[in-house]
């Protein structure tokens, strides 16, 4: 089977731009559907908040893992990506002054 992941490594500019636009989409996706899990929980939804929660935490991995096999910048910056969603979060849902 050939992948595009089996070839040589993406140059360095590559990798960052990949990594940043990638942890900072999913990163927002993450931290935002927080704001739609609490009310599940809180309303007795157990089951959907449940299934949302575990589908936050299999995409935010799913993209990890697909990182360090483009290469380690990407994934360091995939993981930049997502804690400046997470900051972008934080300051527009509250948390931070």
């Amino acid at each position: 089977m050939i992948s595009a992941l089996t070839g040589p490594p993406p140059s360095l500019a590559a990798q960052f731009a990949i990594g940043l636009a990638a942890g900072i989409v999913v990163g927002a996706w993450h931290f935002v559907s927080l704001n739609w899990n609490w009310p599940l929980f809180a309303n007795g939804k157990t089951a959907a908040a449940l299934a949302l929660q575990c589908a936050r935490i299999a995409l935010t991995c799913s993209l990890l893992l697909i990182l360090a096999r483009v290469g380690a910048l990407a994934l360091l910056v995939g993981m930049a990506g997502v804690l400046l969603a997470r900051r972008l979060a934080m300051l527009r849902y509250g948390g931070l002054p």
